[in-house]
């Protein structure tokens, strides 16, 4: 079972999050590269920090301790690839080096990727507020 929810940034670009048993998913439909605003995205970002809390009972955002669970990179076996995920200039970058098929995986947060996550989107929106 898995809770699914379409948001766009600022540029139109939508993308699909996906919560899963085990993990949290970001799809794409085309091959743009999603970039979300951070104060602009509250939306996308509660949506994955409420998901993130129902997946996972014990969940709570701490800063990276392991290249585990820096949330730069993720491995993607099915497709022998990477995906990145880098927020500066208070924005959220999605990009991956090679995509196929028609949905496109971006990005597939695991337990500790998602609470170092959370934990650095929630110190900067505290610092931007």
């Amino acid at each position: 079972m898995s809770i699914e929810e379409y948001f766009r940034d600022e540029s139109g670009t939508q993308v699909l999050v996906r919560i899963n048993r085990s993990n949290i998913e970001i799809y794409g439909a085309d091959f743009e590269r999603p970039s979300f605003s951070i104060d602009k995205s509250k939306d996308i970002l509660n949506f994955i920090y409420k998901g993130a809390l129902s997946v996972w009972k014990d969940f709570k955002p701490r800063e990276a301790f392991s290249e585990g669970s820096d949330y730069d990179e993720f491995y993607d076996k099915k497709t022998d690839n990477n995906g990145y995920l880098s927020v500066n200039n208070q924005k959220l970058n999605f990009s991956r080096e090679y995509l196929q098929g028609k949905t496109l995986l971006w990005y597939r947060f695991n337990k500790a990727k998602c609470q170092s996550f959370i934990f650095d989107i929630k110190n900067m929106l505290e610092v931007s507020e």
